[in-house]
């Protein structure tokens, strides 16, 4: 089985298979002498106990995406090694940060394992260079694209996958000021329900747009969006939660929306957001906050603090100083699922949390060397409300510990033009 030209310069694989040549041939264990490998017949893929070794030296998902792409015989064995040692059974994957390619100038962005600690600079993604990144979801990126006529347009991408980009319905809003960063300004964040790819005709996109104030949702399938009544103040974030799509406010109260049970064809009568809690449930206005769901399926609500930089205020001369963690419990169902009260978490144990323009993100830290528990780890996401006079600079990244509230480095972008954003490759069909 022979191997593509790119696949044979590739100095990630080449790694792996000296490493893993070099392990096989000490092993007492096995009588036989290995042949030096030779990517020019590709005859070394035939050998399975070298590719078992070599999988179990990729510690990370991405490697194991990869590793698979080669060919269907080592996409097969990859996922037999898988599921197998079980290392990957039921765990959530942990994140990369999709990070400007600051070496070349081109439309590519590549991944930073914060695990490892470094850069994967031979595995380059067509992400729209010059853009950012509303969303991330289930390896899929939301991206917005300006039109002379002003119609606000988001394309969903993955580029770890050869799917096509899906191209969705303008939404029903007009930008006056015709400028990419307006635009990208005017849809925040865009969520999935569900891999596209692994789900075609059942997912959901839901997208806050008109700088937070507003949320429309489209399944699968469907030519036009479905709009939700204006609750007349802005929303923080969004998610899918127990088949539902919760939201937050800027004023911190919680609502839930059926996006499943909501007729979609009846524009005349738009769906609303069910209030569960009190419209403000906290002493203090906190503009910035996220929902994300625990690893023990608790609904978790986090409020990111800021302080002025230099003693001066203006939307984007701030920094991050800390973060504070609710947990919301739910009634029972009966009660039509609504939130009892809130409870102030003062520790969230072994688990890390991933905030910023992707989706929130929950995962135990004990399951990733590298990974600090009982930590926030978050990107720059903040968006001003005047985005020409403010700038869009992304340098207020770090890992916040809830033990003792110190704020630490994960990565320091060079550039003050693009943002870093969190992703999960996408890893279905190898676990």
């Amino acid at each position: 089985m022979s191997l593509s030209v790119a696949e044979q310069q590739d100095p990630v694989l080449l790694h792996y298979v000296d490493a893993a040549s070099q392990k096989f041939a000490e092993s007492s264990s096995i009588s036989w002498r290995t042949t030096a490998v030779s990517f020019s017949n590709g005859e070394w893929a035939s050998y399975p106990a070298l590719v078992f070794l070599i999988l179990d030296k990729l510690l990370e998902p991405i490697d194991n995406v990869r590793f698979a792409a080669v060919c269907k015989k080592w996409h097969s064995m990859s996922k037999v090694y898988n599921q197998a040692t079980q290392r990957w059974h039921n765990k959530q994957l942990l994140p990369m940060l999709l990070i400007p390619n600051q070496d070349k100038d081109n439309d590519r962005r590549v991944l930073y394992s914060i695990s490892e600690g470094r850069i994967y600079n031979n595995i380059q993604l067509q992400v729209p260079f010059k853009r950012r990144c509303s969303g991330s979801c289930h390896g899929w990126f939301a991206t917005v694209d300006p039109t002379d006529q002003g119609v606000v347009t988001v394309t969903l991408r993955n580029p770890f996958t050869k799917a096509n980009p899906i191209c969705l319905p303008p939404l029903n809003a007009h930008v006056s000021v015709y400028q990419p960063s307006y635009y990208e300004h005017y849809v925040p964040k865009v969520i999935l329900s569900a891999d596209p790819t692994q789900n075609p005709k059942n997912y959901v996109v839901v997208a806050l747009y008109r700088c937070w104030f507003e949320l429309a949702f489209i399944k699968a399938g469907q030519n036009a969006w479905t709009y939700v009544n204006p609750a007349a103040i802005s929303y923080g974030d969004v998610i899918f939660y127990k088949s539902q799509v919760y939201a937050v406010t800027s004023f911190g109260a919680i609502g839930s929306l059926d996006v499943y049970g909501t007729d979609s064809n009846n524009p005349s009568q738009p769906p609303s957001i069910k209030l569960l809690t009190p419209r403000k449930p906290f002493r203090s206005y906190c503009f910035h906050a996220y929902l994300v769901e625990s690893t023990k399926g608790d609904l978790l609500h986090i409020l990111r603090y800021y302080v002025p930089k230099d003693g001066a205020y203006r939307f984007r001369n701030r920094q991050t100083v800390g973060f504070a963690v609710y947990k919301w419990v739910l009634n029972d169902e009966e009660d039509g699922g609504s939130i009892a009260h809130k409870v102030e978490v003062k520790s969230i144990g072994d688990e890390a949390l991933f905030v910023g323009d992707s989706h929130s993100i929950s995962v135990l830290a004990s399951n990733f060397p590298g990974c600090q528990p009982n930590s926030i780890y978050y990107t720059d996401d903040f968006l001003s409300t005047s985005p020409l006079s403010d700038g869009d600079e992304a340098n207020d990244m770090g890992i916040f510990n809830l033990e003792d509230g110190t704020i630490t480095q994960h990565y320091s972008v060079k550039t003050n033009t693009q943002r870093a954003i969190w992703v999960v490759p996408p890893f279905n069909g190898l676990c």
